[in-house]
């Protein structure tokens, strides 16, 4: 049928055709750059704000480093503040070394005790009370958790500062 109407009209149609397909492969070479620009400005972005929390770090990190250059310049002034620690802790270590060996020493040690008294008869007849007894325990001290707990502070206190 092409070749009743001439080779004129066979080229202008095969033109036709190689002209949409090259529009075609335009179209997807723009698309294709579009998405390749839109990719790189996304990275340049990501990358200005990872160096913008970069910086923010640093300038946080040199806040911190001045402001601890400027506690341990306040630090130390004082000539009685090791002494001051010092005082402290043995008075601490002599209480505690007390308190603990105080039973060896024959102390005695006094303690309140509650106790009911009376008696209760199907709660009709009800005499009971309360009382507050002290019992004395002989050769013995009581030491409290806080005593091992104060020793330890007083320890690290002493440690850390020095």
């Amino acid at each position: 049928m092409l070749e009743a109407l001439g080779p004129e009209i066979a080229v202008m149609a095969g033109g036709s055709v190689l002209g949409m397909a090259s529009k075609f492969i335009s179209t997807a070479q723009k698309a294709k750059a579009e998405a390749q620009r839109q990719q790189i400005e996304f990275q340049t972005h990501l990358l200005e704000q990872a160096r913008g929390q970069q910086e923010i770090k640093a300038a946080d990190q040199k806040a911190a480093t001045d402001s601890a250059n400027a506690a341990a310049a306040r630090v130390g002034v004082d000539k009685w503040s090791p002494w001051a620690r010092r005082v402290f802790v043995a008075a601490m270590l002599y209480f505690g070394w007390l308190l603990l060996t105080a039973a060896q020493g024959g102390f005695d040690v006094v303690v309140p005790v509650e106790v009911t008294k009376g008696f209760n008869f199907l709660g009709i007849i009800d005499t009971t009370k309360t009382v507050t007894e002290f019992v004395r325990l002989e050769n013995a001290v009581v030491a409290f958790d806080w005593i091992k707990i104060s020793i330890l502070a007083a320890g690290s206190f002493y440690l850390g500062k020095s």
